[in-house]
């Protein structure tokens, strides 16, 4: 029996809410940055997705390792090409995430962590690549110590890895 089509999309109707592909991104880099009040790229935590079916969902999963100064100020978001998902039109201090914070300002040997998740609805378009990135803000520059504690000298200081993982799912 043929498969029906379903619209402009190349897989049939049993493609409907299954997972078309997975892309991700794991970078173990350990850099210094700032972020400022205005949205900023965390790291190296980037990745482009080309579709395989026509107004997919996109499954964005975050993990973030590394230090924050005054980390309770700082909000994470994703952009997709270059606009945040599911809080748009809010400003400064509108967050998907916060740090995790393990120790109130110390910014030496107490690494934070993010964790998150959500679900982008977007017209996709299949073969239109589509590029998600994590983004920070802050109520004022703050730095970050990305896949690392600040004091990176001693050995027994902690250092990660972070990864941004893409899961798109047939409409």
């Amino acid at each position: 029996m043929p498969s029906e089509i379903r619209g402009s999309s190349n897989f049939d109707s049993d493609s409907v809410g299954k997972v078309l592909q997975v892309v991700s991104v794991l970078t173990t880099t350990q850099a210094s940055q700032t972020i400022t009040s205005s949205d900023t790229q965390v790291g190296l935590l980037t990745k482009a997705i080309t579709p395989l079916g026509a107004n997919s969902k996109f499954e964005v999963k975050v993990r973030w390792f590394g230090e924050c100064n005054i980390g309770w100020t700082i909000c994470f978001n994703i952009h997709q090409d270059g606009t945040r998902v599911n809080i748009n039109g809010q400003g400064r201090g509108y967050g998907l995430a916060m740090p995790l914070l393990s120790y109130n300002n110390e910014d030496s040997s107490t690494p934070e962590n993010v964790n998150f998740t959500t679900l982008v609805s977007t017209s996709s378009v299949v073969g239109t690549a589509i590029t998600f990135k994590v983004v920070a803000d802050s109520n004022g520059n703050r730095t970050f110590w990305n896949n690392r504690s600040f004091n990176t000298t001693n050995a027994a200081f902690e250092r990660g890895t972070s990864e941004l993982i893409i899961t798109e799912i047939g409409a």
